[in-house]
Formats: structure tokens, C-alpha cells, sequence
């Protein structure tokens, strides 16, 4: 089996991250960069979310919780995760990320 040094190795699944792009955003970025992380054509996936919206309001929830949670591209952090680093010491932010843990991990255990 021979290798073409010419051609490009295949992205591995720990090299690619889902990220907010700043180009070909129209908003935050969200779905150009979904769009970008799976390969398909962003405005696709802003056809779904404009759909999701139109039936049932779910589109702009999920846009917000994209933009909410997924790093802008050149960072790690998400602003949720810099949010929490921020207010750490806070006991109210504490008690909800304590209470948001035991809750997904109740979930786990219960599909088990």
C-alpha cells in the first residue's frame, strides 16, 4: 500500500472541534461553524433551525444554547464554562452546577 505524500491525511476525530467561526457567520456563528464541524452546508442548517422555529419556537432556544455553549473559533472556553470560571466562589452558582451535575448523572444511571 502505497502513500501519496501530496495528498492531505484525513481529519482524525480528536483534531477537529466544534467551534464558532467568524467567517461566513451571519449571527454568532453557530451554524456556519455546526456546518463546518460536519460538513454540510450552513445554510442547511439554518433552514432546519428556521424550521424548528417556525413549528414549535425550538429553533431560536437551540441557536441561543449553540451560542451559549460552543467556543468562538481561537478559544477553548465557551462563554457558559467562562461565565461559571468567573463566579466560582459564588454559592448560588455552585449550588447549580452541583444541582445540573446530579441531575445528567441521575439521568446516566437511570438508561444503565
Amino acid at each position: 500500500m502505497e502513500h501519496d505524500l501530496n495528498k492531505p491525511e484525513p481529519a482524525t476525530p480528536t483534531s477537529r472541534k466544534l467551534r464558532r467561526t467568524s467567517e461566513g457567520r451571519m449571527l454568532a456563528g453557530v451554524c456556519s461553524g455546526i456546518g463546518e464541524y460536519t460538513g454540510v452546508d450552513a445554510n442547511i442548517i439554518r433552514l432546519l433551525l428556521g424550521a424548528f422555529t417556525l413549528f414549535g419556537g425550538s429553533g431560536v432556544i437551540l441557536y441561543v444554547l449553540g451560542w451559549v455553549l460552543i467556543p468562538e473559533a481561537g478559544s477553548d472556553v465557551s462563554i457558559a464554562q467562562d461565565l461559571i470560571d468567573k463566579n466560582r466562589d459564588n454559592p448560588k452558582v455552585q449550588d447549580v452546577v452541583n444541582k445540573t451535575r446530579d441531575a445528567f448523572t441521575k439521568s446516566g444511571s437511570a438508561r444503565s
